[in-house]
């Protein structure tokens, strides 16, 4: 049997309908050309986690309405970004088994897959809000009571009644029936596990600017309130992941200036969500500093630096950016001992 060269000619082959998103960094829709670039390696992957593209396939069939199946799938990347095609090929051998096209003796085994994985819950929730979109299903039945709950009439409710999915399928839809002004409301009252959710889900949309602005006005006031206990790391963390699919605006360079700037930004995750989900904000040179001193300062963080620059420089375009900083000649005195400490641990 010839077997298919590529993973797209392979799902067209089948007649059925089929979509990739993106997850590695946040979730993002592709289209069928973006994705036949990276997987042919005339592009590189631009959104490399661990080294690896990840992604999930969403499966249907046209005719059978309501019917979808949905995998994920890792691939790992070369020293240069670009998939390994021999883990590309192995990974079609597989996808002709799930589809019932091939038999194989692993996937009757049930040995696990070295080119699947398990996403955590707010993956699989904004992943499920996002093919009901697409197949133009109806949202889960959580849609309902956090659309109340957000919309304060029906206050008695506490929070920690509702269902992940809900706050998933109301910010997948926040181009719609005003959801947009109904989230920009709310980032403002909620509690804060209720704000770190919602943004959590933002992070996967380009969000307007106008929910944008209300959570670094959240964020500004949170950092200026000294009657009140500080807020944890993790509130800080999810308001930067916000601004994840959003080029670099003012709303969320003032934000992370100041969460960078105070306590709040001495914390690892702070600095680790801000390298994760918003690097390309880090191309601003002094917000780039910034950060460095931040990390080079963190006690006994050696090994976080390395790993959080290195893990930065595989970025596409962010390598210059890092090194640039590196040769600062105004750059901080901890700054210059962690990065003689990482170029020690390479030459050894």
């Amino acid at each position: 049997m010839e077997y298919p060269t590529s993973l797209n000619s392979l799902l067209a082959s089948t007649g059925l309908k089929y979509r990739w998103i993106n997850i590695g960094r946040g979730i993002r829709n592709m289209t069928q050309e973006q994705f036949e670039s990276i997987e042919s390696c005339q592009s590189v992957y631009p959104w490399p986690l661990n080294y690896q593209a990840q992604f999930a396939l969403i499966v249907w069939n046209p005719s059978q309405d309501q019917q979808h199946t949905i995998w994920f799938f890792k691939l790992p990347l070369d020293e240069q970004g670009l998939i390994i095609p021999q883990a590309r090929d192995a990974l079609i051998l597989e996808l002709l088994a799930m589809l019932g096209i091939t038999t194989s003796a692993q996937q009757n085994q049930g040995a696990t897959s070295v080119y699947t994985f398990e996403p955590d819950n707010e993956q699989k929730a904004a992943i499920h809000a996002k093919v009901s979109k697409i197949l133009a299903e109806p949202p889960s039945t959580w849609f309902q009571p956090v659309l109340d709950y957000l919309s304060n009439t029906n206050p008695n409710t506490p929070w920690s009644s509702l269902g992940l999915q809900g706050f998933a399928d109301i910010v997948e839809r926040i181009s719609e029936n005003k959801m947009s002004a109904l989230l920009t409301d709310a980032v403002s009252w909620v509690d804060a596990p209720v704000f770190e959710a919602l943004c959590h889900f933002i992070q996967n949309k380009r969000a307007p600017s106008i929910l944008l602005a209300a959570i670094a006005q959240r964020v500004n006031q949170s950092l200026s309130e000294t009657e009140t206990p500080p807020l944890p790391a993790s509130f800080y963390c999810s308001a930067i992941r916000a601004f994840a699919q959003v080029e670099t605006n003012d709303n969320g360079l003032t934000c992370i200036t100041s969460i960078l700037s105070s306590p709040a930004g001495e914390n690892p995750a702070v600095l680790e969500s801000l390298a994760l989900y918003c690097w390309h904000y880090l191309k601003n040179k002094t917000l780039m500093k910034q950060y460095l001193d931040n990390l080079s300062q963190v006690p006994n963080g050696q090994p976080l630096f390395n790993q959080q620059v290195s893990d930065l420089m595989f970025v596409p375009d962010m390598r210059p950016e890092v090194l640039a900083q590196f040769r600062n000649p105004e750059r901080s005195e901890s700054l210059g001992v962690a990065i003689g400490n990482l170029m020690s641990g390479m030459k050894s």
